[in-house]
């Protein structure tokens, strides 16, 4: 370097302080024409989803006959959901992300969350809840489609799955009007160099057209590998927290149809799991899909001027699975996706894991008016049904089912409802709760009063 040519900022005084003007604008300079140039062949959606909720709960049921229970409970919670999408033109290659910057029932403000494992990227920070809700790179292939990160998951009109989050890699081709795919979930892996707790599962299927019928089919197959070699009630818990993957070696499949009669929409499907663990059974019988357990819906409904009206039927034999998130047309009986949590529910058809003899069945109608062009008023009555089996004592008693729905579209983005709903005592169900109203007291039972619950919502979703 000749002695005219300065380095960059190797002077004192007034030249130093130019020189670093001179950088920061040279800097700026080029990452604007770096930002200008990438701009060009990138693709960006942004988009922002929020709720907030007040919610009560109340029956006899609840009260424990002490000074800390009451027998009802209030509460208020939201979540406020922030997402940006990213595509590179001339490649096809996108990236999905979703924050979910806040997803809680309000308690306060001393919050002082911790992190959810010590194995985390970053494990020591202590603050709010922010977390990743979505995030996936895909990647076309030529006719083939990858994705891999963090993805939403449903199927069968959310009657397998609803509104999940799967650590997942998926590849997806048509072929013709077939749509095929297949996947691997990474459900659970607790500990590390202990694969037994491992849930890895894998999913082929597809979706099709059936024939010109104008319906629509799909098939879903599930397998759990087996990476435990025995039965689970004789595995010991051990200190670090690695217990065998309760679905270990579980299989099932799930199809669905869906399409038009007429004025009819007509939507039908099932999920058949069977079991599972080589070894003896658990000590409730056939708990974790150890035996068969199965479960179908079917629904018909129409529309005409202002109205719509519809009926289905729920069922599930012998602990037969029902995702949470499956529309009961009731908001006390599931309609709680697994990622959004709905305060009112209650009771979760579907959820004993293939418990033999344990039955549930639904029947219910739902009618919706369109008061005004915004405003829009529905009301469903139905029949719960529950039988316990012998392995939970035998019996079997039927509720009635009451609901209600207000809601308001004021405009584009901003939509506010209230729902009411009753679930009339039964004595031999059990109430579960959900993750904002909590478990319910008394062991969830309700035979003494039936249970009453409602909500009043605001949603902005754009």
């Amino acid at each position: 370097m000749s002695n005219n040519q300065t380095p960059w900022c190797a002077t004192s005084g007034r030249r130093t302080v130019s020189c670093a003007a001179s950088l920061v604008a040279a800097l700026a300079t080029s990452t604007l024409t770096l930002f200008s140039a990438n701009a060009l062949a990138m693709k960006t959606d942004f988009n922002i989803d929020y709720r907030a909720t007040g919610f009560y709960a109340e029956s006899d049921s609840f009260d424990t006959n002490d000074e800390s229970n009451a027998g009802s409970d209030t509460g208020f919670a939201q979540y406020l959901r922030l997402g940006a999408d990213f595509k590179h033109e001339e490649t096809g290659v996108e990236v999905h992300t979703r924050l979910e910057l806040a997803g809680d029932r309000w308690s306060g403000d001393n919050r002082d969350y911790t992190t959810t494992a010590d194995r985390a990227f970053n494990p020591s920070n202590r603050g709010d809840n922010v977390r990743l809700d979505i995030g996936f790179v895909q990647v076309p292939l030529g006719k083939t489609l990858l994705r891999v990160g963090r993805q939403e998951s449903n199927w069968n009109n959310c009657f397998l799955v609803c509104d999940d989050r799967r650590d997942r890699i998926f590849v997806a081709r048509s072929f013709g009007k077939v749509s095929a795919f297949i996947g691997y979930d990474r459900r659970n892996d607790d500990t590390s160099f202990a694969s037994i707790d491992n849930g890895d599962q894998f999913f082929p299927g597809f979706v099709t057209p059936i024939f010109d019928t104008g319906f629509t089919g799909g098939f879903l197959f599930l397998y759990y590998l087996d990476n435990y070699q025995g039965s689970i009630a004789d595995y010991p818990l051990l200190a670090q927290g690695s217990q065998p993957y309760v679905l270990d070696n579980a299989k099932a499949i799930s199809p669905y149809v869906t399409g038009k009669i007429g004025p009819f929409q007509i939507e039908t499907g099932f999920n058949y799991f069977d079991g599972s663990h080589v070894s003896s059974p658990t000590p409730e019988d056939g708990d974790y899909f150890t035996d068969a357990g199965w479960s179908e819906y079917f629904r018909i409904g129409t529309e005409f001027d202002r109205y719509e009206a519809r009926f289905q039927y729920v069922g599930a034999q012998d602990g037969g699975l029902i995702s949470s998130g499956f529309d009961t047309y009731s908001s006390l009986i599931n309609s709680n996706p697994e990622s959004t949590a709905n305060p009112t529910s209650v009771y979760n058809m579907g959820g004993f894991l293939g418990r033999k003899g344990f039955d549930q069945s639904l029947y219910i109608a739902n009618l919706t008016a369109d008061i005004t062009p915004k405003l829009t008023f529905g009301g469903s009555v139905g029949l719960l049904d529950i039988d316990v089996g012998d392995s939970l004592g035998g019996g079997s008693d039927s509720s009635m089912v009451y609901d209600v729905e207000l809601s308001y579209q004021y405009n584009a983005v901003f939509r506010t409802w209230a729902t009411l709903g009753l679930l009339e005592k039964n004595d031999v169900g059990a109430l579960t709760g959900n993750s904002l109203l909590g478990a319910t007291p008394n062991g969830g039972a309700f035979a003494e009063d039936d249970v009453m619950a409602g909500s009043v919502n605001i949603g902005v979703k754009f």
